[in-house]
């Protein structure tokens, strides 16, 4: 479907041309039917121009039937079927055609300036409606980015979610792949986070998580993520960044958590983290990726914990 823009200049443009087709002297020679049949045809025309469904062919063949009335009713049935979403212009279009049709008597004269009038007050009505819709529409877009941002995002840490990374690693992958750029995926687990919970509570669980979180932020450039992947693990996936550079970023994390304590209720709660950091291979699928930095974690763990394992 076409966008609101394209359809305000469709109607400004078909109705210029009306106006300027009525102006001619020569039009009072030929009878009303004849002028609604040249109106309705320029309107279904720069329609059909712009991809709207009308009922052009329909028309034409009953163009040897002089018939006001019946291109009318062919005019409503097209102003209908390009914008059927919108109740209000349906009533627009409705009052507007039945307003012309009372125009003309008879199929034989018309009115010339009550036309033009009616022309030009269907011209503004409808551009002021679309106007309405386009401002709509514009909000509507505006709530769904919100509400699409909102689902991609941990309501706990704030950072993005495990669908996100989803999104995210697709697009980065295809990228990757098919230009030969630099990824790195970073994993990262919070030791003996079970400890924590068991020992000062699942609140202070929460903030130990919301602590990281911030650390992980400032530590990344504005074109990398981090995300909640699960629990008290987490990813963060650089962007055309190769495994040197992520080894030192992986280290200012390790050094910054380590430097960092907790506050909970007078006592000191004190994290450090274990890490798998592996760098994007040819062909490389995000399971892939994870399943090496997962296996490097648990290196990790098994060397006594708090460092970084490279894949």
């Amino acid at each position: 479907m076409p966008s609101t823009e394209k359809i305000t200049d469709v109607v400004k443009k078909s109705c210029e041309e009306i106006k300027e087709s009525i102006k001619g002297e020569d039009i009072e020679k030929n009878d009303a039917a004849e002028v609604i049949k040249n109106v309705i045809e320029t309107f279904f025309t720069q329609l059909r121009k712009s991809g709207y469904s009308v009922y052009l062919d329909e028309y034409l063949e009953y163009e040897h039937e002089k018939k006001s009335k019946k291109c009318i009713d062919l005019a409503k049935e097209s102003i209908y079927s390009f914008k059927e979403s919108n109740t209000n212009l349906k009533n627009i279009a409705e009052s507007h055609t039945i307003e012309i049709e009372s125009i003309v008597d008879n199929s034989t004269e018309i009115d010339i300036p009550r036309f033009k009038s009616r022309i030009e007050a269907f011209q503004n009505d409808l551009m002021e409606e679309l106007q309405r819709a386009n401002e709509l529409i514009k909000s509507l877009e505006s709530e769904i980015e919100e509400l699409q941002k909102q689902s991609n995002i941990d309501p706990l840490t704030k950072l993005y979610n495990r669908k996100a990374l989803e999104i995210d690693a697709k697009e980065l992958l295809k990228h990757s792949n098919e230009r030969n750029l630099n990824m790195a995926l970073l994993m990262i687990d919070a030791d003996d986070f079970k400890k924590v919970n068991d020992t000062f509570g699942h609140l202070a669980g929460d903030k130990v998580l919301i602590l990281l979180a911030k650390l992980f932020k400032l530590s990344i450039r504005e074109y990398d993520r981090a995300y909640r992947y699960g629990g008290e693990e987490f990813l963060i996936i650089f962007n055309r960044t190769g495994k040197e550079e992520t080894r030192r970023v992986a280290e200012r994390i390790m050094n910054a958590v380590r430097n960092n304590k907790l506050i909970y209720k007078g006592k000191v709660i004190r994290i450090t983290l274990s890490m798998g950091l592996t760098a994007h291979q040819k062909g490389d699928t995000l399971e892939s990726m994870i399943e090496r930095a997962d296996a490097a974690v648990y290196q990790a763990k098994n060397e006594g914990k708090d460092r970084l394992v490279v894949r």
